[in-house]
C-alpha cells in the first residue's frame, strides 16, 4: 500500500508553498491530514460544489474562496484578501481527492501549485512510478563505430537513431496538456489576467505587458 504521509511528504519537500495538506475519499472522510489542518467541518460542502462544476465560492476555516477552476479533476481557488490558495486534485481512479492550502506569497502559485498536487495525487494510485524529479535524456551507449559494424542498412540507423530519443514523462506531459487547457478555458488564462488587474498587481501587469510584446515579435515582427 502506498504511504500517504510519505508522498505528501515528498509533495512539501518539492513544493514547500503547500503548507497544509489533506486527502479525503469521495464520502468527506479525511484518511489523512497534516499538522492541525482540521477540514472536517467544511469538507462535504466543499465537494459538493466541486462537484456541481457551477460554484462561485468555497469556505474552508472560515477562509471564502473565490474559484478561478473547477474540473472533475481540478480544483483552483483563491483568497481575494491575501489569505492564500486553495488547490484540490482528484487520484487517477477518482476515488480521493488532495486538497492543499498553499501560502500567500507563493510565486508562481497559479502555475506551479496544482501540477505539484496533481502528481502527488497520482503518486497515490499502486503501480505507479513517479517522484519529483525532470525526465531525464537517456544517452546512447553505443558508439557510432558500433552502430555501422552491426548493421550498415539504412533502416537499424533509424532504429537506432529512434532508441536515443528523449523518454517523456507521462505526468509532464499530463502537465503541459493541463497547461493548454488553461489557455484555451475562457475561465482560465483570461481569467487570471482579468483578476490581477482587478487586484492592480502592477508587477505582474507589466511582466504580462512585456510578455505580450515577445509574443507579438515573435509572430508578426
Amino acid at each position: 500500500m502506498v504511504s500517504i504521509k510519505s508522498v505528501v511528504s515528498k509533495l512539501q519537500k518539492h513544493y514547500p508553498d503547500a503548507s497544509d495538506v489533506a486527502l479525503v475519499d469521495k464520502k468527506g472522510k479525511v484518511l489523512f491530514s497534516t499538522g492541525k489542518w482540521d477540514i472536517k467541518k467544511d469538507i462535504n460542502e466543499i465537494l459538493a460544489k466541486w462537484s456541481s462544476g457551477n460554484a462561485q465560492f468555497v469556505t474552508l476555516n472560515e477562509i471564502k474562496y473565490s474559484i478561478l477552476q473547477m474540473e472533475p479533476e481540478r480544483f483552483i481557488s483563491t483568497n481575494r484578501h491575501k489569505k492564500g490558495h486553495l488547490i484540490g486534485a482528484a487520484t487517477p481512479d477518482g476515488d480521493k481527492y488532495m486538497l492543499a492550502h498553499i501560502k500567500p506569497k507563493a510565486k508562481g502559485w497559479f502555475h506551479m501549485a496544482y501540477p505539484a498536487i496533481a502528481r502527488a495525487a497520482a503518486m497515490l494510485k499502486k503501480g505507479i512510478k513517479s517522484e519529483f524529479i525532470e525526465s531525464k535524456i537517456e544517452l546512447p551507449t553505443d558508439s557510432k563505430e558500433e552502430i555501422a559494424s552491426e548493421n550498415s542498412s539504412e533502416q537499424a540507423v533509424a532504429n537506432q537513431v529512434a532508441s536515443t530519443q528523449p523518454k517523456i514523462d507521462p505526468y509532464l506531459k499530463a502537465e503541459v496538456e493541463g497547461f493548454l487547457q488553461w489557455i484555451n478555458n475562457p475561465t482560465g488564462l483570461a481569467g487570471y489576467i482579468s483578476y490581477i488587474l482587478q487586484q492592480n498587481d502592477q508587477y505582474r501587469i507589466s511582466r504580462l505587458a512585456e510578455l505580450y510584446k515577445e509574443l507579438y515579435q515573435l509572430f508578426y515582427g
